[in-house]
């Protein structure tokens, strides 16, 4: 089969090229796509992955990221037709999944929050992959039929670290002598152009800094976008100056060089919590049945207010901690979705890529059929 992997943004990236390694082995071609952004491609870049950049940043607002949707949902089917054979497309991008509808192709997802806006994945019958620990039966409730739900007994993380020799990785070295002897603790900001973004969030995150700086923590921060860097600017004084993330660095050794995480969501806190950095989550929005499940094993604290901040545990810690070592699930996965591709298309072998639609015209939205 010749599996099509697109990828939107960093975090899918770490978890989809590993996958695509994983399709590789079970002697699949793999056809790469990557929405343009720095972080992204410095990450496909230094695993020397082969890969094509299609589309870039839409933007902010809802009509910027309407267009720039479109744009490169069309840009994506014009691509793919080019290709020859395509069998199925594994993503979390809204942009592959309308693209595969549109060309006749089954996609697969990997879901690890269940309250992300579902209507594309659900219009284009996406397949569902996604951690057993979420409730089918929400899914369910949100309108996803039981024959596209695939679980799997792991976690995204599984497929993020399944080929990374982690006592092989050394620490970020962080530059001009900073190592220091205090406790360094890597703060990341609310995605704040998200659609499950609340103000609360971010409130909470300013309120950290302040707690940080008050703390003599030295802070490194990892902002989603140039503006939140003038947040640091908020605080009245830093008795250490905050070591701001410019570039791209490789998240195994940004983990092994700091002793705490702390985040507004997203995908750093779980993967600190996965390798046993002490992890904190101050998500002010609905909190997944991942987060929940991390936080029962102990590896993830969940902070609610600034009064929650006496729970910090500011201490030196530099050593690792995964929650599975050598596990099968990037395997799993991977043959889930081939047995499923394959029972989808049935007796007759896997289609090829339809060229219907030569306009590059988005069909109309129109109920689930399933």
């Amino acid at each position: 089969m010749k599996v099509w992997i697109d990828m939107d943004n960093a975090p899918q990236a770490r978890y989809l090229l590993p996958l695509a390694r994983e399709f590789e082995r079970l002697g699949c071609e793999t056809l790469l796509t990557a929405r343009a952004s720095n972080e992204t491609l410095a990450i496909l870049e230094s695993e020397a992955a082969r890969f094509h950049t299609i589309g870039s940043t839409f933007g902010k607002g809802s009509l910027r990221k309407a267009h720039g949707l479109i744009g490169r949902t069309r840009k994506l089917i014009e691509f793919v037709r080019h290709q020859g054979r395509v069998d199925l497309v594994v993503t979390a991008s809204r942009a592959a999944t309308t693209a595969a509808r549109t060309l006749g192709l089954p996609s697969f997802i990997i879901l690890d929050y269940e309250y992300v806006n579902l209507f594309f994945y659900r219009w284009a019958r996406s397949h569902f992959v996604y951690p057993s620990v979420i409730s089918a039966a929400l899914l369910r409730d949100r309108g996803v039929s039981e024959r596209r739900l695939l679980p799997f007994d792991g976690l995204k993380e599984d497929l993020t670290f399944a080929h990374v020799d982690l006592p092989s990785v050394e620490p970020y070295p962080f530059v001009n002598g900073r190592a220091g002897s205090g406790v360094r603790v890597l703060v990341r900001p609310p995605a704040e152009e998200s659609h499950y973004y609340r103000s609360e969030s971010l409130e909470l995150s300013m309120a950290l800094l302040r707690h940080l700086a008050a703390e003599e923590a030295e802070v490194v921060y990892s902002p989603r976008y140039e503006h939140q860097i003038n947040y640091l600017d908020a605080v009245p004084r830093w008795p250490r100056d905050p070591i701001v993330l410019q570039k791209p660095v490789p998240i195994v050794q940004l983990l092994k060089a700091v002793d705490v995480v702390v985040s507004a969501g997203g995908t750093i806190v779980r993967e600190a919590a996965f390798l046993g950095v002490p992890a904190y989550s101050i998500f002010r929005s609905q909190v997944g049945a991942v987060d929940r499940y991390l936080a029962s094993t102990g590896r993830l604290s969940l902070l609610a207010s600034s009064l929650d901040f006496s729970d910090l545990l500011l201490r030196r810690h530099r050593s690792l901690d995964p929650l599975r070592q050598d596990s099968r699930v990037i395997e799993g996965v991977a043959e889930a979705i081939l047995a499923r591709a394959a029972l989808d298309h049935g007796s007759s072998g896997a289609p090829r890529t339809r060229r219907r639609q030569s306009s590059g015209q988005l069909p109309r939205r129109r109920p689930d059929d399933d």
